[in-house]
């Protein structure tokens, strides 16, 4: 099971990277930076994927062009956002010992890092609002964007058993959303 984690860890750790051209044309990407970018889609369904991205970094890149700084840039990937550095290599050549540029202009670098959503204490929202184990459990996955379905599957429990919870954390709650949760949570100051 070590192994697993270890597995899932690194994979994590491999930076999503897009490379520009000059002329700010895509021209290499990474594996995570292309999951990211046609998420939800997966990647083999997708004929032009080079077009597909090139569509995706339009609103990303077209600032770029005209502007001598790198201006803060996100990108939002399903329920994930992405903060964008961007980093300009210059090309250099060398000829008699001289450093010169090369004519083909700077080439940009543009890392996508994931934001890390603001940190809730579920051991402090189940003891203000008296959660029970299970309607902690269902509300922890309800923040990380679970539909009822897929809770259902994390908890080995059918999909009508997540509603009855969430109405019962709604009830205590004193809301009547799901949405609304996450607002009494933000309200409440149990979000650091």
């Amino acid at each position: 099971m070590a192994d697993i984690e270890d597995v899932s860890q690194q994979r994590r750790a491999i930076p999503a990277l897009v490379v520009v051209d000059s002329s700010f044309t895509p021209v290499s990407y990474s594996a995570e930076a292309i999951q990211i970018l046609v998420y939800p889609r997966d990647p083999k369904e997708i004929h032009a994927l080079a077009k597909h991205i090139e569509t995706k970094l339009r609103p990303i890149l077209v600032p770029l062009r005209f502007s001598r700084s790198t201006p803060p840039m996100a990108f939002q990937s399903g329920n994930r956002q992405y903060g964008i550095h961007v980093f300009t290599l210059i090309h250099v050549f060398t000829l008699n010992n001289h450093r010169k540029p090369s004519r083909g202009g700077p080439t940009h670098v543009l890392f996508f890092e994931r934001q890390d959503r603001r940190f809730v204490n579920l051991s402090t929202v189940a003891e203000e609002f008296h959660l029970t184990p299970r309607e902690k459990e269902t509300l922890r996955f309800l923040l990380d964007g679970m539909t009822s379905k897929e809770i259902a599957n994390r908890m080995g429990v059918s999909p009508h058993t997540v509603k009855a919870f969430l109405r019962l954390v709604m009830s205590k709650m004193q809301v009547s959303t799901r949405s609304g949760i996450l607002g009494k949570i933000v309200k409440t100051g149990l979000v650091a």
